[in-house]
């Protein structure tokens, strides 16, 4: 097993921030800043320019709290919010006609809830 358990929250606390850090960048394009924002606004997202930049602040911050043990559980909350959003709005798999956008919509519903999972378990552990 793991001697070092600190080594292996520090690890498991990279992977997330990593996961959350490169997916908030990738969409920082203006062509998927518009692409989120018609898909939000499609999903009947109120306000969906400002929710998409209130996702995005809510994104960063808690990875940025989570990087420095600053708030640390502060930061997951932020990202525990974020993801429940997310997949709310965008994950809807049940409403697509074509089969391989239903599947596909449904292994990222899966996804996002083995991504709560960790953060819920990396709440119970941030001091």
């Amino acid at each position: 097993m793991f001697q070092d358990a600190s080594a292996l929250d520090a690890a498991g606390r990279l992977c997330i921030v990593f996961f959350f850090l490169v997916a908030g960048l990738c969409n920082l394009t203006p062509q998927r800043i518009k692409d989120h924002i018609d898909r939000m606004a499609a999903a009947h997202t109120p306000l969906p320019a400002a929710a998409f930049w209130f996702g995005i602040v809510l994104q960063f911050s808690g990875c940025a709290l989570l990087l420095t043990g600053w708030h640390a559980d502060i930061g997951v909350w932020c990202l525990i919010v974020f993801t429940i959003a997310a997949t709310v709005i965008f994950h809807r798999f049940w409403q697509a006609t074509d089969p391989m956008r239903r599947n596909v919509g449904r292994v990222m519903l899966l996804n996002n809830i083995a991504v709560l999972g960790g953060l819920l378990l990396l709440l119970a552990n941030v001091r």
